[in-house]
This record gives structure tokens, sequence and C-alpha cells, in this order.
């Protein structure tokens, strides 16, 4: 049953936290939506911050589950490349909202001078899964192309973002590939 309550306040967060900034959106305004006081709230969560948090993570682990289950069915490392690029894309173009969000929750990280380690290590760990699956795709410098195609994701991210979404997310995939593969 707590496992229930903790979830549904996850899940109300996630979605107030997708509608509007991090900063709009209230405690009271979460705990009315999950079905709990606000002390109740407080006794999964200390703060906002920390159930920010487990918002992060909730939905990182549930798309790392879904990604992992349709690479698993990819056949060979190209395919699963393109599985990994679509996925990313379509993340960023089909959740314009919940990245926002992301971004807030790093840039409100940054200002606490908290979780700095656990974000080197989380993006290590993306980082080093993009470089396995180049280097088995047999690409060359693939820590270098790793780097870089993360970097034109949150690059892409941004502005897609900020020039609310004007450009063929299909067209980006396709030369997101064909640059990474030299192709």
């Amino acid at each position: 049953m707590a496992r229930d309550t903790r979830t549904r306040i996850i899940e109300a967060a996630l979605e107030l936290f997708s509608e509007r900034s991090y900063h709009e959106v209230s405690v009271e305004e979460i705990a009315r939506k999950a079905g709990v006081s606000k002390g109740g709230l407080f006794h999964y969560f200390p703060s906002k911050y920390e159930l920010a948090k487990a918002v992060f993570f909730h939905y990182l682990t549930q798309w790392e589950r879904e990604l992992g289950e349709v690479m698993e069915k990819a056949d060979g490392p190209e395919e699963r490349l393109r599985v990994l690029v679509g996925a990313m894309f379509d993340f960023v173009s089909q959740n314009q909202k919940l990245y926002r969000f992301f971004l807030e929750f790093y840039e409100e990280s940054l200002k606490r001078g908290e979780w700095e380690e656990e974000w080197r290590e989380m993006a290590e760990r993306y980082l080093e899964m993009i470089e396995g699956l180049l280097r088995d795709a047999g690409v060359e410098n693939p820590r270098v192309r790793a780097f870089l195609l993360v970097s034109l994701i949150d690059g892409f991210a941004f502005d897609y973002l900020l020039l609310d979404g004007n450009i063929s997310v299909e067209e980006a995939k396709r030369e997101t590939l064909r640059m990474v593969l030299c192709r």
C-alpha cells in the first residue's frame, strides 16, 4: 500500500511538472492531485526537490526499461543505434514540456550544489552505452562520436524547445545517423 501512495504522488507530480514550471507547481497542488495530505506527501518526500528527483528517476528508469526492450529486438548494432537515436529525438519532440522540467530540475540541482556526482555518473553511463553501440557498429573514434552525439541531441533539444519544433524530426534523425556513421 505504501508503494501505491508513493507512486501516486510521483505520477501526480510528473503530470503537474510537465504542464507548468517546477517553480510554479506547489506541494499543495501535488498532494491534492495525488489524493493525500501535504503531511502525507512529506512523509514520503522531505521536500519538493526530493520529490522532483524521484520523478526524474521514475521517468528515466521507465524510459530506459522501455528503450532496452525495443533495443533487444533490434537486429544488430547499427539497428540498435538507429533505435536509440530515434528514441532520443522522439523523446524531445513528443515530450517538450517534460523535457523542460528535466532542464529545470538540472538547473535547480546546480543552484543547490547537490547531486553533481549522480548527474556525472548518469551521463557517463549513457555515454558508455552509446560508445559501445558505436564500437559494435564499427565506427571510428566511438568515444568522441558518442560524446558528440549526446551533445548534438542536447543542443537539438534546447533549440527545438526554443524554436517551437520547427524542424523535421525525421530528417534530423536521418542526418544524425548519417553523420555519426560517416555515410
